[in-house]
């Protein structure tokens, strides 16, 4: 980098600080105000969720678009948690609204709106409003855009951001490979686009390493890919597929459908006696199933949205604050972060994702590490992440079904921290796909653009 560009983002950095810091000191210093709580629309015009006057320091208004409704229990629901969280520790510098149910055709007119209702940040958190909101964001250069699991940014006012999945997926699998007795394994697609695939394909590579480890013939243990279902919604079908794959004789069921339709079947069949088991996807779905059928849900690939919201509002406070008209082209929002510029691409070492509930980590690490995640003796460190790390491990090992062996979570937990410490990924070669093909050569990991642009399946997997 340039010494003198070096030096300009050095003093940037300072100057964001002074100016959060301007923030906290005009709230600490204005009287209490009250919240002001409406009830969410599904119109397509924007629902003002809370109204909270701060001193000295303009609230940046925030809006989010759901695909979904906020009551499915999975995507639209969790981003939807996110969004609380901001609202919660930018407490009066942020007010925020929602929409949801918004279908791909209308995103255009709600984002048209929220521009009126003068919404400065707006999030759409569907891949299919991805063109639309890149042509809304080059309509209003004075509106900052985040668009969630997209690849388009050709304009400086928006980013693309994502919670990854896949390294969760691949633990989840290496449970289901080590659980099943039939060596039959399902996964319920909404749909097949690269996202899903990515994920359908790492919780097969874990299918065949758990299966390894407890004494199977890996090449003998299929996964069988039902779907696509058409909608990322739909809970009739996603029941529908699950039983299917039942008297087929699949003992274990993961999905990527945002309704907790296959636990509540998956959980009716446990406590008829049948040992079938699933995951929670998204959130934690092992809340709505009977206590006598909680061990049918193995795990889950738990999304946790909130750091990577408030990260992103942070610095599009900082911009509109330091360039309102055109916020995009300050280098607080621009050039970060610094090696994917507007490319928010976050995954399990980053703290979005886990097979357990990541809040509650956040939430233990509160209490019992007291903010110091490392392990110190005599002032040296013993351990680094130690206090954290170990916290994580008591939540999922608190929240995992007992009906797990404990050999196989040991080697789980063990694969997790060799994730989290970057020794190992699951997307390692050799790698094949379904078709005998060589698709990640020995020793290679995959590539961010072979990774976003999957279109082929690995060994293994089977189209129902």
């Amino acid at each position: 980098m340039d010494p003198s560009r070096r030096k300009a983002l050095i003093a940037l950095g300072g100057a964001a600080v002074a100016l959060a810091a301007g923030y906290v000191i005009g709230r600490s210093l204005a009287p209490a105000a009250p919240s002001k709580t409406v009830p969410s629309s599904t119109s397509t015009s924007p629902a003002r969720l809370t109204e909270t006057p701060v001193a000295h320091a303009k609230p940046l208004k925030a809006y989010w678009v759901y695909v979904g409704p906020v009551g499915d229990l999975g995507w639209s629901y969790e981003h939807d948690q996110g969004r609380k969280y901001v609202e919660s520790v930018l407490k009066g510098l942020v007010e925020t609204g929602y929409i949801e149910k918004v279908p791909e055709d209308q995103v255009g007119q709600v984002i048209d709106n929220a521009v009126a209702e003068g919404y400065e940040l707006i999030f759409t958190t569907s891949f299919g409003y991805m063109d639309e909101t890149n042509r809304k964001a080059g309509q209003y250069p004075s509106v900052l855009f985040g668009h969630c699991s997209g690849y388009k940014r050709m304009h400086p006012n928006i980013l693309t951001y994502f919670a990854e999945a896949y390294q969760a997926y691949y633990l989840d699998g290496i449970i289901a490979g080590a659980m099943t007795k039939t060596g039959k394994v399902g996964y319920v697609a909404a749909q097949l686009i690269p996202e899903v695939r990515r994920h359908i394909n790492a919780f097969a590579i874990g299918v065949r390493e758990g299966a390894k480890l407890a004494g199977k013939n890996p090449k003998e243990v299929k996964v069988i890919v039902k779907g696509p279902l058409g909608a990322w919604y739909a809970p009739d079908k996603a029941r529908a597929a699950a039983e299917a794959l039942i008297a087929q004789g699949v003992d274990v069921i993961a999905f990527t459908e945002d309704s907790t339709a296959i636990v509540n079947t998956v959980a009716d069949y446990y406590m008829k006696g049948k040992r079938v088991y699933t995951f929670s996807h998204y959130s934690d779905m092992k809340r709505f199933v009977p206590k006598e059928a909680k061990n049918a849900v193995l795990a889950g690939q738990i999304v946790d949205w909130g750091p990577l919201y408030l990260e992103i509002v942070i610095r599009a406070l900082l911009a509109k604050t330091l360039n309102p008209e055109r916020p995009g082209e300050t280098p607080v929002w621009s050039d970060f972060p610094p090696s994917t510029p507007r490319d928010y691409w976050w995954d399990m070492r980053m703290g979005v994702f886990d097979i357990a509930p990541p809040r509650e980590f956040r939430e233990k690490y509160h209490t019992k590490c007291k903010l110091i995640p490392d392990i110190y003796e005599d002032g040296r460190l013993v351990e680094y992440m130690g206090c954290l790390r170990r916290v994580e491990e008591e939540v999922i090992r608190s929240y995992v079904s007992k009906d797990i062996p404990e050999d196989v979570l040991n080697y789980v937990l063990k694969r997790r921290r060799e994730i989290l410490d970057g020794s190992w990924d699951p997307y390692t070669g050799p790698i094949y796909d379904n078709k005998g093909r060589l698709r990640i050569p020995p020793g290679m990991r995959a590539s961010h653009d072979q990774l976003w642009n999957i279109d082929w399946f690995v060994e293994g997997v089977v189209l129902a």
